[in-house]
């Protein structure tokens, strides 16, 4: 294997076989080079570590979007994608699920792909809901169909973070001047 891309892969490979025996904080440099049949300096001329490692393949799988929508990706597709890539990785994402620190990359990956889109950063709070709809999820295999987590994930996302304030205000207002009435009979 002679390109970046190929080396990347290969690198990759060894990793996901690797997280099938043990899990991510169990998971070493040394064994994914052991496994890829490289040295530790070709190792670190792609990675920082292990961390950098799952970080770059976590990006790579959500931004997967890209390449099929471009930059007219709706958020709804946006988010699709990282579910598929989800499920369709499930012994990577699982074991990084199971981790603390595991699961921090993931959530910086989804923060990564809205800052990247948006231009904002999006807050730590509604991604985190999200790691754990995606633990939950990943507790039963990822047999959930994907568009039953998107509609979890759609139900549980802040109004802050999808409208403006005015919008917010204008919508609360209507919630705020009911009487208890109004909420009984919903």
């Amino acid at each position: 294997m002679s390109s970046q891309k190929d080396m990347e892969k290969k690198i990759a490979e060894a990793f996901y076989n690797v997280l099938k025996k043990s899990s991510f904080s169990k998971a070493k440099v040394t064994n994914i080079t052991e496994e890829a049949g490289i040295s530790h300096q070709t190792f670190y001329r792609y990675y920082l570590d292990k961390y950098d490692l799952a970080y770059k393949i976590t990006k790579e799988k959500f931004f997967a979007f890209h390449d099929i929508y471009s930059d007219s990706a709706t958020w709804k597709e946006i988010v699709i994608i990282i579910l598929n890539s989800i499920k369709n990785y499930p012994v990577f994402f699982k074991k990084m699920l199971e981790d603390p620190e595991g699961a921090e990359i993931i959530l910086n990956g989804i923060i990564a792909v809205t800052e990247k889109f948006t231009g904002t950063t999006l807050s730590r709070h509604p991604v985190c809901i999200w790691i754990s709809i995606f633990k939950e999820w990943s507790s039963n295999d990822f047999k959930t169909p994907v568009e039953d987590i998107y509609h979890l994930i759609k139900i549980y996302t802040s109004l802050k973070e999808v409208l403006p304030p005015e919008e917010i205000d204008r919508i609360m207002e209507i919630y705020e001047n009911q009487p208890l009435d109004y909420f009984r009979t919903r």
